[in-house]
């Protein structure tokens, strides 16, 4: 850090609150804060910006000082070419949040402090790194040369760096952009669980390899767990934590309170600063798991924490102080450390040296750089024994003496301390001292938590209401963020909830509305972490999941969703349920990264217990009642409480309530629902067990979701006609004609003969929403999807659009025919069918079919995955469901080769259709409630020759409908779609006899007499019967490549040969698996299969399958492993070596796309013949999809359209004359 000093006067950095920035103030560097004087001036003088951002207790950051800033020849540099700028990122989370994301993204995913930023003068990233060292060493750039070469990149070649860093911000607010709300429910706890056990660290606690951080917000996670679940393993991981936290080194044994986080895996070294925010979160966990587990060790971390807190970390005024540093004296850690002769010099005599030294590990040869950093490796009672002592004998020596030992490290040099008052972490330290006074009864608790909200409501709120983020010796400065607001509400109902004063609620209420009104993003749901007033960045950032502290968005739910019981707001209950809901995707995929998200979905899923307090605080009989519910760990709750003898309130829950014959009364309620009030607590814990329902388990309950509204309505005949008059009458010659529509079966509703198949399409890949979009608007009005493609993705992107495009009134929900399929269990759904099994309730009647594939049509998994399929597209009625390829029961008896003769194959036919009509009665009975309009069955064993095992019936399908329809007294059944895989080399549909009266008739021909549509899918992807593999029905694409197989397989062998010589022998082998040297010996393997190729889809099977993934893991395991010396030739190689591969693999996709050309060419000789001359000239997928949508019987063609490319090439023939006869076409076919 450097001193004020008179040969070098201070920058304008003197003038900032921020200890971070003063820090910095008298560097030779011309350091702007940033704002519009330092903006304007990178544009006047047309500058790129050098953007530093770190913190006051960053080790890194010091180092970077002492090193490059305090260097004139650097500081020269500095000033000369750029307009340099420091924040601390405490101050500005919003620009640590965005060049964060920018740093990570140009690191391949490297990030940290202090941070370093060059950007354009209109704030886009140039270039990003971390920490520089002043000269060039370690394989990296000096700072200086950095400096030099981006200056001299600026002059030469402005435009096309400005030009790249834009490209890059696009990327960059692309990247930020939330996919469409999904549901989050109990399956997510439950994943949530299985991720942090998957990770956990049984021997030491903690989770991951060091460094390891204190997990807070996963414990509490796994505390509320357990609560709910009895879940042994949940409170089993939190307790190894915490006690491993605690006895380590990380734990300030002599003065309290916790360091950032340990640098080994045991919890003994620290990284040694302390930070105001990790102190509140694990002092609230300690204190939870003080009151599940009544463990005192618990409660004695907890209070020492707090205690050192309002000691050493609380402002005059009440507010608290943010950090301190890890260094003292310029040694990282030499407040802390410890010798034996240190506390021989202390203590009265060598017995109390030789007791204390022993318990807290401090020795001659030390634990870590010679010095003993205190910490308890074994028990007191372990200790005592081994000293010849009793345990009393030692717990009391140890307690004279570390009164002693800490008053004697008050007279060391302390670490830096940074006295900036943090609205966010302070109200984090509010709701940690607010809790512990209401679970321990400790007053001083709360007067401390109470003053640092009244400091923060009157010195950091400004006159409008609004809020501040950050205050300094008497200055209150920069508006606040998300979490200032967030963090600050829950304080103060945790405040109220305490025993404190009902005013704090009503604050809250208007904290709450102003959240609202300032942050929510009214287009996706959840917040921004900027108020909408703020100033105007290169992005507006969200944060979904937690980081160092609980996420913004996490916490604003948790707040809003507690607020709205307190309150009796519905609205707020809204808003906290979209909050979670918009980053649900991610959620399912990284549940334990949302540890906060799943606490407030819990919250919101279960909804809290209200409890009523009615007395006069120290009275007796109310103070019997608070200490009985103080012993209880409520998780979801709602405390209330008034004295009728002082004062009125206007808190819903207490509206009516009043003391009971004269004695304080506890209400215990649901929902403002209130059981018979409570005077005896003894009576306390009964009343609880029945009301907060611990013992019920939502993974075995029917499905428990956060759910959103819907679009209203479902395809009807008006719609579905209005839809195609409006793309009749377009003029185009492009769209189709009125013969590209027909008749839905016998549904009364109109659909495009083409409809868009959304089996690989996503949501958040925008060249598929594109494609969807371009398709509707163009006459396209059947969407086929299912809750499997791409684990619920496709209904989200087909939600989506529907959503956006009925929202800009371009269609009508009416006008639209959605199809969505159920019965698969993969994916999400696999993961909550293995929950409920584990629990001892599975789903019923469930298939196992393979490893990671089931398959159910059981009423109950259908009831599950028709709420999650509506949820996901945002219907309230889905026009029509399908079970997803029932055929899997007859299937996993062949699978299982299992022996079945005649009689065997019948009863197992009965069984299958007996199933059937099971699904179909829950089907009908969802029709009745208008969750459906209509149901069906896609199945690719329907055109099966009846002699096939796996061969479903249509005709018996109908018999199960009419049937399950009788059941419920219907004369008309809801059976009306039949879906199919059909094309040019699979027509067993139109040639195939199966069905029908002795099976004498075709699926084409006994669908068209029963009046029933038909779906094709599959299309363009035939398996020939005589060909291996699948044979795609267009041209293959591939781009040119100069190069041949034999030059580049030549000089990637030169390649892996390096590898092996310069890196494998460094990488250590686990002795499972590939050793290193062979993680890169592709070229022998790639030759052996050239020749195996058979078509261009074999080929990208085996790109994405194989080779991709044995790729992507081998350069990740490398990357890991290799130190910082190795870090730029290991780049070198990388960037020598991937080009090269992937130009071979271009060269290989070619030669199998050559084959597909020959095959095709095949097909289209035996075509052309057959097909008008003005149509033989079309691409083979042009007239493949003609030839389907023309054979009578065949209702929609259903085809893969992923990109806009593909959807003009598919809907022109929409505009074709149907042809006349078919069959011959498809009789002609021979297999090339």
């Amino acid at each position: 850090m450097s001193d004020p000093n008179p040969k070098q006067p201070a920058n304008r950095l003197i003038h900032e609150t921020s200890p971070y920035l003063l820090q910095h103030a008298y560097n030779p560097v011309n350091w702007y804060p940033w704002g519009e004087e330092a903006l304007s001036r990178a544009k006047t003088e047309d500058k790129p910006i050098l953007l530093s951002i770190g913190y006051s207790a960053c080790h890194w950051c010091h180092v970077m000082e002492r090193e490059s800033f305090e260097n004139d020849e650097i500081a020269s540099l500095m000033n000369k070419d750029y307009v340099s700028v420091k924040v601390d990122r405490e101050e500005r989370p919003d620009l640590d949040e965005i060049y964060m994301q920018a740093t990570l993204a140009m690191n391949q995913g490297n990030g940290g402090w202090p941070m370093t930023v060059f950007l354009t003068p209109d704030q886009q990233p140039i270039f990003a790194g971390t920490y520089f060292p002043p000269t060039d060493k370690w394989g990296r750039p000096g700072f200086g040369t950095v400096l030099k070469k981006i200056a001299e990149g600026w002059h030469k070649d402005r435009g096309e760096i400005v030009k790249t860093a834009a490209r890059f911000t696009i990327k960059l607010q692309e990247s930020i952009e939330v996919p469409s709300p999904t549901t989050v429910g109990q399956s997510e706890l439950d994943a949530g669980v299985e991720q942090f056990a998957k990770n956990f660290d049984p021997i030491f606690g903690g989770f991951g390899q060091a460094p390891k951080f204190p997990p807070a917000t996963g414990l509490s996670f796994l505390l509320r767990y357990f609560h709910h679940n009895k879940h042994d393993q949940s409170l089993q991981m939190v307790r190894k934590t915490l006690d491993a936290m605690g006895a380590g080194g990380m734990y300030d044994h002599i003065g309290g309170g916790f360091a950032r986080y340990s640098t080994d895996e045991r919890w003994l070294v620290p990284h040694f600063e302390k930070m105001l925010y990790d102190n509140a979160l694990l002092a609230k966990t300690y204190i939870e798991t003080y009151q599940v587990t009544r463990d005192t060790n618990y409660r004695r971390i907890a209070t020492e924490t707090l205690d050192y807190i309002i000691r050493e970390m609380t402002s005059p005024e009440g507010g608290f102080f943010s950090a301190t540093d890890a260094d003292s004296e310029g040694i990282e850690g030499k407040f802390f450390v410890w010798d034996p002769e240190q506390i021989e010099a202390i203590v009265e005599s060598k017995e109390d040296a030789k007791r204390f030294c022993k318990y807290y590990d401090i020795s001659s040869d030390g634990n870590w750089e010679h010095h003993s950093i205190p910490n308890t490796p074994h028990s007191i009672n372990d200790v005592a024994q081994e000293l010849g002592c009793t345990s009393e004998e030692l717990q009391n020596t140890i307690d004279r003496l570390r009164t002693l030992v800490y008053q004697t490290r008050l007279n060391r040099v302390p670490p830096s301390l940074d006295d900036k008052i943090l609205t966010a972490w302070n109200g984090m330290m509010i709701s940690a001292m607010a809790e512990a006074a209401r679970i321990l009864g400790e007053s001083q608790y709360l007067n401390a938590a109470t003053k640092a909200a009244d400091f923060l409501l009157t010195t950091l709120s400004k006159p409008d209401g609004r809020l501040l983020r950050t205050y300094r010796e008497g200055k209150a400065h920069l508006d606040a963020y998300l979490e200032d607001y967030a963090f600050l509400i829950e304080a103060l109902m945790d405040i109220y909830e305490a025993g404190g004063k009902e005013e704090y609620i009503y604050q809250a209420l208007r904290l709450g509305e102003r959240l609202i009104e300032d942050f929510v993003d009214q287009e996706h749901g959840g917040f921004f972490t900027t108020a909408k007033d703020h100033e105007t960045l290169i992005l507006r950032g969200r944060e979904g999941p937690d980081g160092a502290t609980p996420s913004g968005n996490a916490v604003a739910a948790m707040a809003l969703a507690r607020l709205s019981f307190h309150s009796n707001r519905e609205d707020f209950r809204d808003t906290a349920t979209q909050a979670i809901r918009a980053y649900g995707r991610q959620i399912s995929q990284i549940p334990r990264g949302f540890a906060k998200s799943l606490i407030a979905s819990d919250f919101l899923l279960r909804g809290p217990v209200e409890l009523a307090l009615v007395g006069t605080p120290g009275e007796s009989h109310y103070e019997a009642l608070v200490k009985e519910l103080r012993s209880h760990f409520i998780p979801n709750r709602i405390v209330a409480h008034f004295d009728p003898k002082k004062s009125e309130t206007a808190h819903p829950l207490l509206k009516g309530k009043t003391l009971i014959n004269g004695q304080a009364a506890l209400f215990i309620c649901r929902n403002f629902s209130c059981k018979t009030p409570i005077t005896d607590p003894a009576q306390i814990q009964y009343a609880l067990s029945n009301s907060t329902n611990t013992s019920s388990n939502l993974s075995i309950a029917p499905l428990a979701t956060l759910k959103a509204s819907a679009l209203e309505g479902h395809a009807t005949p008006e719609g579905t006609g209005t839809y195609v008059s409006r793309i009749l009458a377009n003029s185009s010659s492009s769209l189709p004609a009125e013969k590209g529509y027909d008749a839905l079966g016998s549904t009364g509703l109109t659909t495009s003969r083409l409809g868009f198949g959304g089996y690989r399409i996503a949501e958040g890949q925008e060249e598929h929403r594109e494609a969807l979009l371009k398709a509707i608007r163009e006459g396209c009005n059947l969407i086929d999807t299912s809750t499997n493609y791409t684990d619920g993705a496709s209904e989200q992107l087909v939600g989506s659009v529907l959503k956006e495009l009925i929202g800009k009134q371009e269609i009508s929900r009416e006008e639209i025919i959605v199809v969505s399929k159920i019965g698969y269990v993969q994916g999400q759904n696999l993961t909550r069918a293995q929950a409920k099994e584990q629990a001892g309730v599975e789903y019923p009647d469930m298939i196992k079919y393979s490893e990671g594939l089931w398959h159910c049509l059981h009423p109950e998994f259908l009831e599950d995955q028709l709420t999650l399929s509506l949820d996901r597209l945002g219907l309230e009625t889905l026009d029509v469901c399908l079970l997803h390829n029932p055929e899997y029961f007859l299937s996993d008896a062949k699978n299982r080769k299992l022996s079945i003769d005649e009689h065997a194959l019948q009863e197992l036919r009965k069984e299958f259709y007996c199933r059937l009509e099971k699904a179909f009665v829950y089907f009908e009975e969802q029709v009745n409630q208008g969750r459906l309009a209509f149901y069906g069955v896609s199945s690719n064993t329907s055109t099966s020759a009846p002699q096939d095992h796996e061969s479903t019936s249509l005709s018996r399908m109908l018999e199960c409908a009419q049937a399950a329809g009788q059941s419920l007294g219907k004369p008309i059944h809801g059976f009306r779609v039949l879906q199919l895989p059909m094309n040019l080399f699979e027509a067993g549909a139109l040639l195939t006899p199966n069905t029908g009266n002795r099976n004498a008739q075709t699926v084409l021909e006994f669908s068209q007499q029963e009046n029933i549509a038909v779906l094709s899918n599959r299309p363009l992807n035939a398996i020939p019967a005589k060909n291996r593999g699948m044979l795609r029905l267009a041209d293959p694409h591939t781009e040119p490549v100069e190069s041949t197989f034999e030059i580049q397989r030549d000089e990637l062998v030169i390649l892996e040969n390096e590898f092996r010589k310069d890196f494998a022998t460094n990488l250590h082998y686990s002795g499972k698996g590939l050793e290193p040297k062979d993680f890169f010996s592709l070229t022998q393997e790639l030759s052996s299969l050239r020749s195996q190729l058979h078509s261009l889809e074999h080929w990208e099977q085996i790109e994405s399958e194989m080779l991709a993934p044995h790729i992507n893991q081998a350069l990740q395991v490398v990357t890991k492993q290799l130190g910082t010396e190795q870090s730029t030739a290991w780049k070198n190689w990388q960037n020598r070596y991937i080009p090269k591969l992937v130009t071979l693999f271009l060269i290989l996709r070619k030669e199998a796309a050559q084959k597909n050309r020959a095959k095709i060419k095949a097909i289209t000789d035996t075509l052309d013949p057959l097909l008008p001359k003005n149509k033989q000239s079309e691409p083979i997928s042009r007239k493949a999809l003609w030839i389907l949508a023309s054979t009578p019987g065949v209702t929609c063609v259903l085809n893969g359209m992923r990109t806009p490319r593909y959807v003009d090439n598919a809907l022109a023939i929409l505009n074709w004359k149907p042809l006349d006869h078919t069959r011959n076409l498809f009789e002609a076919i021979i297999d090339p």
